[in-house]
């Protein structure tokens, strides 16, 4: 399906993703958990709800054999499996799901569909109830990708990294026959989205090794920018060349005549040899 003016300017005007510091309210109907994440789910449902009513979306989809390490909807029926999930979901180990006129087998439906995702490398399983999935991705999804998450719901709330996430669409817009040829599609995920998805992530590990030595969170990310251009490799390298940068006492970024040196005198290609010449480096506050 193309995507089409009339429904792009509907999801501009009707759905949106935001962080917030404030507690979650979300007054839902339905959680999701993803049991990859906590296998123990199941069996502490049935020790708060006697008769739970839950669905498994894997178990309807080619993915059946691994329907008890996928994601869980749960619709709470007494009073403390309600207080137990929203003790999940404050705690980012449950979503939390609200819309009107939803049943199981409506969110169930939806959630098969977006049991797959179109990637730039190829089709994956999507970890939609994950809640550092959208926690990360949320803010680069397009206002049709938004439309085509939220289907049938009007709201996915997540906490994540230290703070609360929501994907909202105004509730009092009618499910139309565009939107349910929309969600008969395959999300499509972008480089674009990758890509912010890796910025968020390098961002949260920066924070955190700021915060753990005392040093500023912009110096941090500036060295990981500085390594990414040095051909670290992954985050687990950004993390060891930080993490070397500290240990030898820098308070500042390296200099472009230090960069220059590192360059030059690398033995090779592998992360390693920069390693070695990064620890060969004298620390200075003027950076010469």
């Amino acid at each position: 399906m193309k995507d089409s003016t009339a429904l792009s300017q509907k999801a501009h005007e009707t759905t949106s993703f935001y962080h917030h510091k404030a507690p979650l309210n979300a007054d839902a109907c339905w959680y999701l958990v993803d049991q990859a994440k906590h296998p123990e789910v199941l069996r502490l449902l049935f020790e708060h709800d006697p008769a739970p009513v839950y669905d498994l979306p894997y178990i309807h989809s080619e993915y059946r054999e691994q329907a008890h390490d996928g994601p869980l909807v749960i619709q709470p029926t007494t009073r403390q499996s309600e207080e137990w999930l929203n003790g999940w979901l404050t705690e980012g180990k449950a979503l939390a799901l609200q819309g009107l006129q939803l049943t199981l087998e409506k969110i169930r439906n939806h959630l098969v569909s977006l049991n797959t995702v179109r990637a730039p490398h190829g089709d994956s399983l999507f970890r939609y109830a994950d809640p550092a999935t959208f926690g990360s991705l949320g803010a680069s999804l397009s206002p049709y990708q938004r439309l085509r998450v939220l289907g049938p719901v009007t709201a996915i709330h997540g906490h994540y990294a230290g703070a609360g996430w929501s994907l909202v669409k105004d509730q009092s817009q009618a499910v139309s026959s565009e939107l349910a040829e929309l969600c008969s599609q395959p999300l499509v995920l972008t480089r674009e989205n990758i890509a912010a998805v890796e910025r968020y992530r390098r961002h949260l590990l920066a924070t955190s090794l700021a915060q753990g030595n005392g040093l500023a969170d912009d110096l941090v990310s500036s060295w990981f920018q500085q390594l990414i251009e040095l051909s670290a490799p992954n985050e687990q390298a950004l993390i060891e060349g930080a993490g070397l940068l500290v240990t030898q006492g820098f308070t500042r970024v390296l200099s472009e005549d230090e960069l220059t040196t590192v360059r030059k005198t690398r033995q090779g290609a592998d992360w390693s040899d920069t390693l070695e010449t990064l620890a060969t480096l004298t620390h200075s506050q003027e950076g010469t």
